[in-house]
């Protein structure tokens, strides 16, 4: 009959059995014959076994069930004789150990083991950890509002602040985060414009509209179109995988407008430099050398 209880396992057993009780209150009726009975659930499973204490190291296996029994340790528990019950972890109740006499290290025992369940959580089980969610939201968002402050007393700050803490576009309105960015827009770049968009895009993508607009009334979007198409920006490229909603067509009315602009500049760049090759051209300088001919 293999029994393992932790992790030993019990070979030499003489004797195991099981205790299964329900708890029954009997009413008694007046006047009637019989009783009524209540019924409040089944006891704890208890398993009684009985038997020697063999293995390898038998006083090894006596300290760990000794020392479950004494902290009360669940241990899992395994047993033929508990077939079709829902019994997977005990409790020590009872230990005795006997040594036997002219055997150094032979021991019988008696062991009383009651089924274990795990204790209902409390009611607040939760309320610390979203007690720390709520404060950590708040810190935080605390954190971003007067990081907005900040950028609206100092605008030149915007680039460095939304880098630390992106967060803080959140708290501006795209008016305001406007007449930032046309504050300053002498000292932001393309790739200025383009992360700040970017990040616009991932924490308030419905703002981004409203910001464009601004940027459009102040006479600001065509300049920074214009060093998108300069320093070769693909704004789309930047903002993939994000979910923009209405503001996906703003952004690819600004990626065509970069891109044909850095297509007309590329195109003066050639007429340029084949206009250089035009006024150098001199259509007699291979016939110049047929004079030096005798």
């Amino acid at each position: 009959m293999p029994v393992r209880i932790g992790r030993i396992e019990l070979i030499g057993l003489t004797k195991i059995y099981t205790e299964d009780a329900r708890n029954l209150v009997q009413q008694r009726v007046p006047g009637q014959a019989g009783s009524v009975f209540q019924d409040l659930g089944r006891e704890p499973v208890t398993v009684v076994m009985e038997g020697l204490l063999l293995g390898e190291d038998p006083q090894a296996a006596l300290e760990e069930l000794r020392q479950a029994q004494m902290k009360a340790t669940p241990l899992s528990f395994a047993s033929d004789a508990i077939a079709g019950a829902d019994l997977t972890d005990v409790l020590i109740a009872d230990f005795q150990v006997r040594q036997l006499a002219g055997h150094q290290s032979r021991f019988s025992f008696f062991l009383r083991v009651k089924e274990y369940v795990e204790p209902p959580a409390k009611a607040d089980a939760g309320v610390g950890a979203v007690n720390d969610a709520v404060s950590q939201d708040a810190q935080s968002w605390a954190k971003s509002s007067t990081d907005a402050a900040g950028v609206l007393q100092k605008p030149e700050t915007l680039m460095d602040a939304v880098d630390a803490n992106p967060d803080l576009l959140g708290h501006l309105s795209p008016d305001e985060l406007g007449s930032v960015v046309n504050g300053t827009k002498g000292s932001l770049t393309g790739g200025n414009f383009s992360s700040l968009l970017g990040k616009l895009g991932k924490v308030n993508p419905g703002a981004i509209i409203g910001f464009v607009q601004s940027l459009s009334q102040a006479g600001s979007l065509g300049e920074f179109i214009e060093k998108l198409a300069t320093e070769g920006i693909n704004i789309l490229e930047q903002m993939t995988g994000l979910d923009l909603g209405d503001a996906l067509e703003i952004i690819k009315d600004i990626a065509g407008a970069g891109d044909f602009l850095a297509k007309v500049q590329r195109v003066g760049k050639e007429a340029v430099a084949l206009g250089e090759v035009i006024s150098g051209f001199d259509p007699l300088g291979p016939f110049k050398d047929l004079e030096k001919l005798p």
